[in-house]
């Protein structure tokens, strides 16, 4: 029963002695981080998972900021468009709430429909008017509104030219054909 408490903890390997708590602190620490990583071994130019992690999430975020400004601008931009379009067509419109006859116009690639009067139809088949759309609505406006209309946004305006015309090139009719 001569041996100490700490002689007891050396033999069943629970303590250490003074020379190898020496030894110990005179070797580097490599000490691994969750990654698996020594981290004194890892270069300077290295990024950690965590890092890498919250890099990404950084330009992901200034990345969705940057769209959201973008959009932001163009809507602005297309508010602005179309207020400047709606005072030339409130101050210069020429459609009539009695008007009758349905105009059909291709307009993006769809048929759209208008509603004039047997004088407009005319008109419109003569080019002395023409249509803007406007959220919308199709509105008859004179040629130099409808030129205003064009300097502002040619999205805005119909062309009744594309309509009017059959395009026999892309369906040419045979020679020896016979009606």
């Amino acid at each position: 029963m001569g041996d100490s408490l700490q002689d007891q903890l050396r033999a069943l390997g629970l303590a250490q002695t003074r020379r190898a708590k020496k030894q110990r602190k005179q070797q580097p620490s490599r000490k691994v981080n969750r990654q698996g990583q020594n981290k004194g071994s890892k270069s300077a130019g290295e990024l950690s998972l965590d890092q890498a992690y919250a890099l990404r999430e950084r330009d992901e975020q200034l990345q969705a900021e940057r769209a959201r400004q973008q959009k932001r601008e163009e809507d602005r931009r297309r508010r602005e468009v179309n207020k400047a379009i709606r005072e030339i067509v409130s101050a210069e419109r020429q459609n009539h709430e009695d008007a009758e006859i349905a105009r059909n116009f291709m307009f993006n690639g769809r048929i759209r429909k208008v509603y004039v009067t047997p004088e407009q139809q005319q008109a419109l088949s003569m080019d002395e008017l023409g249509i803007v759309y406007l959220a919308g609505s199709y509105h008859l406006l004179s040629p130099d509104s409808l030129e205003a209309v064009r300097q502002i946004s040619a999205e805005h305006v119909v062309d009744l030219s594309l309509a009017a015309g059959d395009d026999d090139s892309d369906h040419p009719v045979p020679d020896d054909l016979i009606w």
